[in-house]
């Protein structure tokens, strides 16, 4: 991903390169005539560099040395003249102003923001993750190989923040936001890049939740091992996905409905957990009227603490504590009631 910065450090050589042209062509003339003043010689330098055409300030074509080393110098400094206005004619004709001015923009809103998740690769499978967190409105930074894809993802996903870049360095993380970040979405091609990554980050933020893909389930192990808090399958997935469909179809358009329906209206399989403080902490199912206050089915929960067993179907006098998670069947206005009334 190149910025100003770095446009800036390539600059140097051709205005370098254009600084000794003008310099060391003007010092040539200054030996060849010593007695004329630098302003002069500095003019016959530069109408000889530009090729203007304003005429031999100099008496040149009556000093063979001069002849020979304004010659030499219309070769040698047009060159690096050239050089120079070929970058810059590059630079704005290419759109490259542009692309920089935007991953500044882009690097600036990054810098300040926080909880947010990192998407490691937008190809197959991370392009869905994109969809659905965009759909859920949450924030997430891209980080992509494919200089390409910035383009791409911006048309599909006004607004979307992409890093281009290798998700494995250190510091392309850091540039977007590893440090301030909640999670991290590890879905390279290769489960090697996605092992080291999920090493990396894991180095860089103790408290990041990292989900990580895994090609091969033999990988699943090891991706733990390395510090990945969830390990996901494709294939995997995608089998079990294909037997589900033969032996439960309608279960599975059931579930469909409720995990990818994009209408607000629909009634979806959500999460909430219970905040610290909580006025929801100590009371039963029933004493606080979830049902009747917010239209939510409560279907299973997760107590708080080591290694704790899930409650399913819940009863009315299943009392509720800070930290646990509930599970719940509501539309998006539900779970909104749902927050105001634990918040």
């Amino acid at each position: 991903m190149e910025t100003l910065k770095g446009f800036w450090e390539k600059l140097k050589i051709p205005l370098i390169m254009l600084f000794l042209a003008f310099v060391g062509g003007t010092m040539g003339y200054k030996l060849i005539f010593p007695d004329i003043p630098l302003r002069r010689l500095f003019f016959m330098t530069a109408i000889t560099l530009t090729t203007v055409g304003y005429g031999d300030t100099l008496g040149v074509e009556n000093h063979p040395v001069a002849s020979w080393y304004t010659m030499g110098l219309m070769v040698v400094g047009m060159g690096f003249v050239l050089y120079g206005i070929s970058f810059l004619t590059a630079f704005f004709v290419e759109g490259k102003l542009e692309e920089m001015l935007l991953t500044q923009s882009i690097l600036r809103k990054v810098f300040r923001m926080k909880d947010h998740y990192v998407i490691c690769g937008a190809g197959q499978t991370g392009i869905h993750v994109i969809r659905e967190l965009d759909a859920a409105g949450v924030p997430f930074v891209v980080i992509d190989t494919d200089p390409q894809l910035r383009r791409v993802l911006r048309d599909e996903f006004p607004g979307c923040l992409v890093i281009t870049g290798d998700s494995t360095s250190d510091a392309v993380l850091e540039t977007a936001g590893l440090m301030e970040a909640r999670g991290l979405v590890a879905a390279l091609p290769m489960d090697k890049d996605n092992l080291f990554l999920t090493v990396t980050a894991r180095m860089l933020n103790q408290n990041l939740s990292i989900v990580s893909k895994a090609v091969e389930i033999s990988m699943r192990r090891k991706l733990t091992m390395a510090g990945a808090n969830y390990v996901v399958s494709p294939n995997f997935i995608g089998g079990m996905r294909m037997a589900s469909e033969i032996l439960r179809p309608n279960v599975v358009s059931f579930l469909d409905r409720m995990l990818k329906s994009r209408d607000a209206d629909v009634k979806r399989i959500e999460e909430v957990t219970v905040p610290r403080p909580s006025r929801m902490n100590g009371k039963s199912l029933g004493e606080l009227n979830v049902h009747e206050r917010t239209g939510i089915i409560v279907i299973a929960y997760l107590p708080p603490g080591t290694n704790p067993e899930f409650i399913y179907n819940p009863g009315r006098d299943l009392r509720i504590v800070e930290g646990g998670v509930l599970f719940f069947i509501g539309s998006a206005d539900d779970k909104r009631s749902l927050l105001e009334l634990i918040s």
